[in-house]
């Protein structure tokens, strides 16, 4: 790991903890264990190690996202792959996400990073919204729609279908997060939780 890297590693633990306001330039490179002046080598600010995590987590949402096997492309393309979808199959999805903002080493402590900060810095509360909230209904709804209007899915309003989907699996995040004892008790509630959603909609 190079110097930048393990300066922005260590800056995303901080911010997760402490919050983005209370650490300096002076505490991150306390951290990495070098000179405070020797930052300013490789970063000219805070706000410039923030938004460099904010396109290094998009980098490896797409990364993940790919290696979980989530169907691509825009809410039709993406709705082909799920019409003969299993229900294993859509448990898989889910458990990959899932686990991979609950305890992956960059994503889950950058979503604890924007959740706390998201009252307190404009970016970060942007960036909560449009990652965790926005971008992932918009893109349930459509994908829904797609599916209620091939009748793969029951006649039902997209958004509040999104919503169903959606919703407890966030709940599920903050209820188990660091709470690593209760990994199987969280993929269960998960699997539950798909189970009967499936049941609901599916028209299979």
């Amino acid at each position: 790991m190079t110097t930048k890297e393990l300066i922005l590693s260590k800056s995303l633990q901080l911010f997760s903890k402490r919050g983005y306001e209370g650490v300096s330039m002076r505490d991150i490179a306390a951290e990495v264990g070098i000179k405070a002046a020797s930052i300013y080598n490789h970063f000219s600010s805070k706000e410039e190690i923030f938004n460099h995590l904010l396109k290094e987590m998009e980098l490896r949402y797409h990364q993940a996202v790919s290696a979980i096997g989530v169907p691509k492309g825009s809410a039709k393309e993406a709705a082909n792959g799920y019409v003969d979808i299993t229900e294993e199959h859509l448990q898989e999805i889910a458990k990959g996400l899932f686990l991979y903002f609950l305890k992956d080493e960059f994503a889950a402590p950058f979503r604890r990073m924007v959740t706390a900060e998201q009252y307190r810095n404009s970016v970060a509360g942007d960036t909560f919204q449009t990652m965790y909230v926005s971008n992932a209904l918009n893109f349930q709804s459509a994908l829904f729609g797609v599916l209620i209007a091939q009748g793969v899915f029951m006649e039902s309003n997209p958004e509040t279908v999104a919503l169903h989907f959606y919703a407890p699996i966030f709940l599920l995040l903050s209820k188990y997060d660091k709470k690593p004892e209760k990994e199987e008790e969280a993929i269960e509630a998960l699997r539950n939780h798909v189970s009967q959603f499936s049941r609901l909609y599916s028209r299979g």
